[in-house]
Order: C-alpha cells, then structure tokens, then sequence
C-alpha cells in the first residue's frame, strides 16, 4: 500500500511536470505569435505612414510648382509692361532731348 502511494505520488508529480512544461510551452508560444503580430501591425502602420508623408510630400510639391508658375507669369507679365512702358518712353526721349539740346545751343 505505501508503495502504491508512492507510485501514485510519482505519477501525480509527473503529470503536473508535464503539464507545466506544456503550459510553459503554450505561453512561449502565443508571446511569440503576439509578437510577430505585433510586428506585422508596425510594419503596415509604418507602410501607412510612410505613404501618407509621400503623399502629403507630393501634394505639397505639387502646390509649390502651381504657385512658382502663377509666380514666374506674373512676373513676366509685369516685365513685359515695364519694357513696353521704358520703350515707350525712350522713343519719346530721343526727341526731347535733341529738343532741349537744340534749345540751350540756339
């Protein structure tokens, strides 16, 4: 009878051995699932983030070129009616000129 409770003991012992090894093991294995999900959750959020700042990027970029060209027009225009107005007025001067000189000479 004793050695009977012993076996039992024994058997008793082993069996919470190996149920601790595979609860051991379980919980190895769910962290290590948690964390190869945790992993691919950062790896898209970083795939997101980074196609949102290329986006944002982009669309900033875009904004800028539209603005350069409204920028570079206007001041080409303007240019254009400097110039006119200076060639206007040069034409204008060469007489005038030759006119106040002929005044003071004569």
């Amino acid at each position: 009878m004793k050695s009977d409770l012993l076996v039992r003991i024994k058997d008793a012992e082993a069996e919470a051995s190996s149920r601790h090894a595979n609860a051991e093991a379980e919980a190895a294995a769910i962290v290590a699932d948690a964390r190869r999900q945790a992993e691919a959750i950062l790896a898209e959020a970083r795939t997101q983030a980074d196609y949102a700042h290329q986006s944002r990027l982009e669309a900033a970029r875009k904004a800028a070129d539209e603005e350069a060209k409204k920028l570079v027009a206007a001041g080409q225009k303007e240019a254009a009616a400097l110039r006119k107005r200076f060639e206007s007025a040069a034409a204008d001067a060469a007489p005038r000129v030759v006119k106040l000189f002929e005044e003071r000479l004569g």
